[in-house]
């Protein structure tokens, strides 16, 4: 399911009017909640509770260093991201912790930016009046290329993800950016505890550890630790090709939900093609270790992808939820025919479907 992004109640061109700028270089001189920052930065207090968005990246190329320093909302709804960047390249932010707000970091156009060594944890995307924020996650990209987001934790945000990219089109819209987001890195981060709902609960929950939706293409994502997290460990949307999935330890996610499906470790969305899915640890997650989708009305299935040197054993955990797209689940599970042209190769597993995935591979 695509989320609704396009709810905001704050106009940033007003916020560029009232919000301080700040351009000190090397200290924090005049900072508050809202402050734009137009050189590099580093904490030497905390800001918040904060209203409304943190921090307000406004320039490119310099680096707001959090100093080990804490940036927090409130618990209110609706206070947007602790450090938000628009159309901005080569920025980097970094150590330091976000929370108590609708996303800890959010990047939004722009490319090449660099988020690492930060705790993003708590930040709920909540909804008031039946207003919805734009942000869910700990970290979000939005239509935006060739950014790294390295060593982080990200821990208790929702309701969509710990790390979310997205790709936006919305005409109706025009002040939010859209177009690809395409060649990110996500990379040695630890993904845990993202599991609270749209309503605030665990039953309806779709909150991802990781999470690609439609069209993000060619990203990368190795070395994570992805647990617990209340549907899908990582989520491969409709179209989101040419990604890398390797490396991951990807375990008990998926176990929360109470209707429609449980959550896979890895979940290979239709027509998410040439993807390679190589040698991570999937373990105890509620539905299927790893799945590849299969054609659904007028989407195709994903072909072409690599799943090679993977473990994925003990997967199943929960009672297997029927519908019309899921039933019975699997450690490796290919719902094409036959495999179509994906190639399955070297996993350890203990459960399969169908025989072709097993390939080169040793039932454990």
């Amino acid at each position: 399911m695509t989320r609704p992004r396009k709810f905001g109640t704050l106009l940033l061109a007003a916020l560029a009017v009232t919000l301080p700028t700040v351009g000190g270089v090397g200290a924090q001189v005049g900072l508050s909640c809202g402050s734009t920052i137009t050189a590099d930065t580093t904490l030497t207090a905390d800001i918040g509770p904060c209203p409304s968005f943190g921090l307000i990246v406004g320039a490119d190329n310099i680096t707001l260093d959090l100093g080990g320093r804490r940036v927090f909302g409130t618990p209110q709804p609706l206070d947007n991201a602790g450090v938000y960047m628009k159309g901005r390249s080569g920025v980097t932010v970094r150590n330091g912790t976000i929370n108590a707000f609708d996303a800890g970091v959010a990047i939004e156009g722009g490319s090449g930016n660099t988020v690492t060594g930060i705790r993003a944890v708590d930040n709920i995307g909540r909804f008031s009046g039946g207003v919805n924020s734009r942000f869910g996650d700990g970290i979000a990209i939005m239509s935006s290329t060739n950014n790294r987001i390295t060593k982080n934790l990200l821990r208790n945000n929702a309701p969509y993800s710990g790390v979310g990219v997205y790709t936006l089109i919305d005409s109706n819209h025009p002040r939010d950016t859209s177009g690809p987001a395409s060649g990110n890195l996500i990379d040695s981060n630890d993904v845990l505890d993202n599991r609270v709902g749209r309503d605030g609960s665990l039953g309806s929950t779709d909150n991802d550890g990781i999470r690609l939706e439609t069209n993000t293409t060619g990203t990368i994502i190795t070395n994570n630790r992805v647990n617990n997290s209340g549907l899908d460990g990582i989520a491969l949307f409709v179209g989101s090709a040419d990604t890398v999935i390797r490396n991951n330890q990807v375990t008990n996610n998926g176990l929360y939900r109470s209707a429609a499906r449980n959550g896979d470790g890895i979940m290979v969305g239709r027509a998410s093609d040439r993807s390679i899915i190589e040698n991570n640890f999937v373990r105890g997650n509620g539905d299927n270790g790893i799945v590849v989708r299969n054609p659904f009305g007028a989407l195709p299935g994903a072909t072409n992808v690599r799943v090679v040197g993977n473990t994925s054993v003990g997967n199943a955990v929960r009672p297997t939820i029927n519908s019309v797209n899921f039933g019975p689940a699997y450690d490796l599970y290919d719902r094409n025919v036959d495999c179509d042209a994906n190639t399955w190769f070297g996993n350890r597993y203990r459960t399969f479907n169908p025989p072709c995935v097993t390939n080169g591979g040793q039932q454990v």
